[in-house]
């Protein structure tokens, strides 16, 4: 018997039978199952329970068996005193509060079936283990709760904000900055680029964001591209420049062997990200409000329309010349710089500020965004779950990763839903 399958029938009321009793045979009428506690002390608080017709308002435990009380030495414990019933499987010993008063004991009545199904979702070895009964959930709820894991995934990269917040001393400039670099990476470089972020102050950056060149040494010198071997007069006067900045503001480079090139597009180069990153510095100097304060999301995308100086758009690398192009961000790219740096921001900005109209601007940017689109998508196809927008495939990326992937069924709404079709 798993201990999170009782909690599960608890909090949601899946009881076996209407009519309920302890073991000392009192009748038991749940009003409310209290609210779950991720914290130390009992599993639920505040719970209100009628015994034999007397309102009861406190605290509740649910264990496998009855000795895990003694086992876990909860007579010993004051903080297990306010526990007005005690929740199990199996009853094999009494229970005491500290002052040895008798705790009453449930015997919790459930379905042979939900348990065999809660069992089969457990065991099932496939990616998604509701997969076989996705088509019995009502598609309403489904929705409801693809809300509500976009909100989640929205919260839960607002606690990285929040980090980088501190890190800066809660300067709001300083942490988007650092995001919109770690989102140029797109994936695969978001480590070295947010290094590279943290080597060089936003102040630093500004007292030159009207000169591509000198941005483009200091943030090709930081990150190592530049040496002594390079061949060129452009790629010289950028090393004379970024040698002398570097001495001037006392900088640390990062390590050149962090950033990949295997298996990337040229236009996915770090070096062509790095100088359409420099050409976004320049055109925004600094005043991401520009950014942040759009409410046209057609407007937003043209203002992250940045082109590369005239060196890079007959250059992918420093090594050898190619065919000229502008090597401007692609329409996906800048979806996806909306997509995991504006919209996180604006909705940590909302939230952390008291102002819900930017995290609400957030969601609904993400509504008018073209979904997605990766392998793991494409998964959910095959159960004709197919994302309308980026707020969609957002919600399912976060559904995937946190709930199916690690077998969260009994706190994903979709394996509640199955459960309870059983009950």
């Amino acid at each position: 018997m798993f201990e999170e399958f009782l909690h599960f029938i608890w909090k949601h009321k899946l009881y076996a039978q209407q009519s309920l009793l302890t073991h000392q045979g009192q009748s038991v009428e749940v009003i409310h199952p209290g609210d779950i506690n991720s914290n130390a002390g009992p599993d639920f608080f505040n719970a209100k329970i009628k015994i034999d017709g007397t309102l009861w308002a406190g605290n509740v435990e649910v264990h496998v068996k009855a000795s895990n009380w003694l086992d876990h030495q909860h007579q010993n414990d004051k903080a297990y005193d306010n526990v007005i019933l005690h929740v199990v499987e199996e009853v094999d010993s009494d229970t005491f509060t500290t002052q040895g008063q008798v705790i009453p004991i449930l015997k919790l009545p459930y379905s042979s079936l939900v348990f065999q199904e809660y069992l089969d979702l457990k065991n099932n070895k496939d990616w998604l283990s509701c997969g076989s009964k996705l088509n019995l959930v009502n598609p309403f709820e489904f929705n409801m709760w693809l809300d509500r894991m976009l909100v989640e995934r929205l919260e839960y990269k607002m606690q990285d904000i929040i980090r980088i917040l501190e890190q800066t001393n809660n300067n709001w400039d300083e942490t988007f900055y650092r995001l919109l670099f770690r989102s140029f990476g797109f994936g695969v470089n978001g480590v070295p680029f947010e290094l590279l972020a943290q080597s060089i102050p936003l102040k630093i950056l500004l007292k030159y964001a009207d000169n591509i060149q000198l941005i483009e040494a200091l943030l090709l010198g930081q990150s190592g591209f530049l040496n002594q071997d390079l061949k060129g007069d452009y790629a010289q006067k950028l090393l004379s420049d970024y040698l002398f900045l570097k001495q001037k503001h006392q900088l640390e480079a990062v390590h050149n062997y962090l950033w990949k090139f295997l298996r990337l597009r040229p236009g996915n180069f770090p070096t062509i990200r790095i100088a359409q990153l420099s050409a976004l510095l320049v055109k925004l100097k600094g005043v991401f409000g520009k950014i942040l304060n759009e409410n046209d999301l057609n407007i937003l995308e043209d203002k992250l329309d940045a082109s590369v100086s005239v060196y890079w758009k007959t250059h992918y690398t420093f090594k050898k010349e190619s065919k000229s192009s502008e090597k401007c961000l692609g329409r996906r790219s800048k979806q996806l710089l909306i997509i995991n740096t504006i919209v996180p921001y604006l909705f940590a900005f909302g939230k952390q500020n008291g102002q819900e109209a930017y995290a609400e601007k957030a969601i609904e940017w993400l509504r008018k965004i073209k979904a997605e689109q990766n392998n793991l998508l494409n998964k959910w196809k095959e159960y004709e779950i197919v994302a309308k927008n980026a707020a969609d495939s957002q919600a399912l990326i976060y559904l995937s990763n946190y709930y199916c992937k690690q077998q969260k069924c009994l706190h994903c709404r979709i394996g509640h839903n199955v459960l309870a079709i059983n009950n």
